[in-house]
């Protein structure tokens, strides 16, 4: 092909090169401005979590964060609109604890350290029964017995690229007997406790190393005194001078503490970043034993008493005998919805509302830890109440009190300006029979 012609066809191309161009630059900006656009949800009836239900209401998301709440509100004229006439809105659920779909063996004694990073492949967990659920986030432990690791919190969107809200949060304790307790538990924190006093050894040991460097310094000076007028005396100056630069004190570091023990240590020396224990309780009895067992470590004599409980979803389980000491303690009780009956009687209790109407915080979970069970936990609530559980108490369970129990309570668990856009849409009202997930949001994005 002659040069003529590739001219010619260049410059035939060329006017639909430059048509792109200026179609490409008109159509930018209104992409630019789609991404940009705030979100709406409109219609639904908003139970706040605080006290206030807006109906019609409406919820105005900007960068995946509450930005107003209320009814009539002013709407921008590019905001995406998510529909929810005849829905009820409330905050996403919070599931504390958890270890579905976890890989790895079981976690067994003195394992404080033992987290679920490890322990899954992000794209294989189904996070979608999660978000069928209800469910925005999930306290994920790995499963085990003894003092078997930590929590970490999560996001439950099916793909996240920051998807973990909160390390460290909390030490679960699964004991199944008085024996094994009171072993354990002592075991636990003898260990912690040799690691401090290991601490205190090591500091000793270097205060008095650099005591005995300091006096050496001290005599050089004085000999460097004696001696500064001779010759031989400037020589062992020299000398000294050199021993002492090389003999200056160094900064003190800490032998390294074992890491399973090391949230241990935190409990003992009642630091502030320490984590709380969480036992889990198959019998009532238990209860008592973990007292008792506490009574036996010396540095939490004069503490309060253990507050933090999981109890089983048992029919015939004698927890009533418990409620008076978990009631006087203002405990946290983790425990799925149930009547327990006395054996060979008529006699019926419901615990999870009477603890809640004693003033303990009370925190639902699932029957089991499986998706079905998860799915099943909206039609539980409804039963909570009819046993005297409030409504607020009721839906709190679910919400607002696994939030602050996991930390995260000023970021999600109530619909308040300012918090992450996290939400379940409910067809009619959540805590009535056949209450249904219709829609689940995290970020003000609809995942499920």
């Amino acid at each position: 092909m002659n040069q003529k012609n590739r001219t010619m066809r260049m410059s035939k191309a060329r006017p639909w090169s430059w048509g792109g161009l200026i179609l490409l630059l008109l159509i930018t900006p209104s992409l630019l401005l789609a991404s940009d656009r705030v979100t709406v949800i409109k219609g639904a009836t908003v139970i706040t979590g605080t006290g206030e239900e807006i109906s019609s209401g409406e919820v105005v998301i900007e960068d995946g964060k509450i930005s107003l709440v209320g009814s009539q509100l002013e709407i921008p004229e590019n905001a995406r609109v998510i529909e929810a006439n005849g829905l009820t809105l409330i905050a996403g659920m919070i599931l504390p604890r958890t270890s579905q779909g976890l890989l790895g063996n079981r976690v067994s004694g003195i394992s404080c350290d033992q987290t679920v990073e490890n322990r899954w492949v992000d794209e294989e967990m189904d996070w979608d029964s999660f978000l069928e659920a209800g469910y925005v986030a999930a306290g994920f432990v790995p499963a085990g017995t003894g003092f078997h690791g930590q929590a970490i919190v999560v996001h439950t969107a099916p793909e996240s690229n920051d998807r973990i809200l909160k390390k460290s949060v909390f030490l679960p304790v699964n004991l199944s007997s008085s024996s094994s307790l009171h072993r354990t538990v002592k075991q636990a924190f003898d260990g912690a406790r040799s690691e401090i006093e290991g601490q205190k050894k090591a500091r000793e040991k270097w205060d008095k190393e650099q005591e005995e460097a300091k006096k050496k310094a001290e005599e050089a000076k004085k000999k460097e005194a004696e001696n500064k007028d001779s010759e031989k005396g400037k020589a062992s100056d020299s000398k000294e001078k050199k021993d002492s630069k090389d003999e200056k004190p160094q900064e003190y570091k800490a032998p390294p503490i074992n890491p399973s023990l090391k949230p241990l240590v935190d409990i003992l020396e009642n630091k502030d970043e320490a984590m709380p224990l969480v036992f889990s309780l198959n019998s009532p009895g238990l209860l008592l034993h973990v007292d008792a067992a506490f009574e036996d470590i010396k540095e939490m004599k004069d503490r309060d008493p253990q507050n933090v409980f999981i109890l089983p979803s048992s029919r015939t389980g004698a927890f009533h005998e418990v409620m008076e000491t978990l009631i006087e303690r203002k405990s946290t009780v983790m425990i799925p919805p149930g009547v327990s009956a006395l054996p060979d009687t008529y006699v019926r209790y419901h615990v999870p509302a009477a603890l809640s109407r004693g003033g303990c915080e009370v925190i639902t979970l699932p029957k089991s830890d499986n998706a079905a069970a998860m799915r099943a936990v909206p039609s539980l609530l409804s039963e909570q109440v009819r046993f005297g559980m409030s409504f607020e108490a009721a839906l709190a369970s679910v919400t607002s009190a696994p939030a602050k129990f996991l930390g995260l309570g000023d970021r999600m668990g109530t619909i308040e300006e300012g918090k992450d856009a996290h939400f379940v849409l409910f067809e009619g009202h959540p805590l009535k029979p056949g209450a249904r997930v219709m829609k689940t949001i995290i970020g003000g994005e609809v995942v499920w």
